[in-house]
């Protein structure tokens, strides 16, 4: 009897640790940041249209715009104004789902959202289509300007 009950209770203290989340990696993923990386990776070769925010055509906020949608999460449409809602998020504690900002002479100008692994979904310019891409190549790097968490 006593071992059944110290069983049961070291079975209901590891679930307590798993529902709160304690011994979780900092900045882990949350379901919806895994479904939101998902539904990007559809739109990969979707071509680039300025001001586009449907999968006939994105540009880079409204790519992050459109998918965040289908998920219920409302943004704002460029990238400058996604920069500045949500929580800053360091660069080390990225998690699919956040957006992550690069700026062109001091202002924000493109965003992508981060699907895990260094990696990245973006629309990247006129005559380009949606990509995956590595954040750690040499422009992302030099030209990043911060990340930010919706969800």
């Amino acid at each position: 009897m006593k071992k059944r009950l110290l069983f049961l209770v070291l079975s209901i203290s590891a679930l307590g640790l798993l529902l709160t989340g304690c011994g979780a990696k900092k900045g882990s993923s949350s379901g919806l940041g895994m479904e939101l990386a998902k539904s990007a990776h559809q739109y990969i070769g979707v071509p680039y249209v300025y001001g586009g925010r449907s999968p006939k055509g994105f540009d880079c906020s409204g790519l992050v715009w459109y998918v965040y949608r289908q998920h219920g999460v409302e943004l704002p449409v460029s990238s400058a104004k996604q920069a500045r809602v949500g929580k800053k998020v360091d660069k080390d504690e990225l998690v699919p789902g956040d957006l992550i900002f690069f700026q062109n002479k001091g202002r924000i100008s493109h965003v992508g959202l981060y699907i895990g692994g260094n990696q990245m979904i973006h629309a990247p310019g006129r005559g380009k289509k949606v990509v995956k891409v590595n954040i750690k190549e040499k422009y992302y790097r030099q030209n990043y300007a911060g990340a930010r968490r919706m969800i």
